[in-house]
């Protein structure tokens, strides 16, 4: 039988892990989540988006990969890419989905595009675990070659 304090540090506990899992959807807001299937069915529809990979490049080459066409802006990296890239400037107004592995550091990246005028930040729901989950195509370090365009 658990004593009142060993219960009371057991709810402790879920509530610190409760908190830390709500925080990305704290910090990117309302709306900000689409789903695997979605983003896949927009890119097979040929929709206008940009994929934002947010991780290191290490883990955007290595397993499980990326996602096809997506650029990788490592989150520590993301205001001087945004400040610097005309390709990303240019598309303030388009559907930009973050990615990372599962969504939390995209939930971050959200917020940062938004407060460099973004309009239409999205979160890749659960990331790229969702993603290769889903068995959609992922490209990865043994096909993973940036001069040939892929991963800008």
């Amino acid at each position: 039988m658990l004593s009142g304090y060993e219960i009371a540090i057991v709810v402790a506990v879920f509530l610190i892990y409760g908190a830390i899992r709500l925080l990305p959807r704290l910090v990117a807001g309302s709306g900000a989540y689409v789903s695997a299937p979605q983003v896949k069915f927009d890119l097979d529809q040929d929709q206008p988006l940009v994929l934002l990979d947010v991780r290191s490049p290490r883990e955007f080459a290595a397993q499980p990969g990326h996602i096809p066409g997506a650029i990788n802006a490592p989150l520590a990296q993301l205001k001087d890419r945004l400040a610097d890239d005309e390709f990303l400037r240019g598309r303030r107004d388009q559907p930009v989905i973050t990615v990372c592995q599962s969504d939390s550091r995209a939930a971050f990246a959200v917020r940062i595009l938004k407060r460099f005028g973004f309009t239409q930040p999205r979160i890749l729901s659960g990331g790229m675990n969702a993603w290769a989950q889903e068995g959609y195509p992922i490209v990865t370090a043994a096909n993973y070659h940036p001069m040939a365009g892929d991963g800008r």
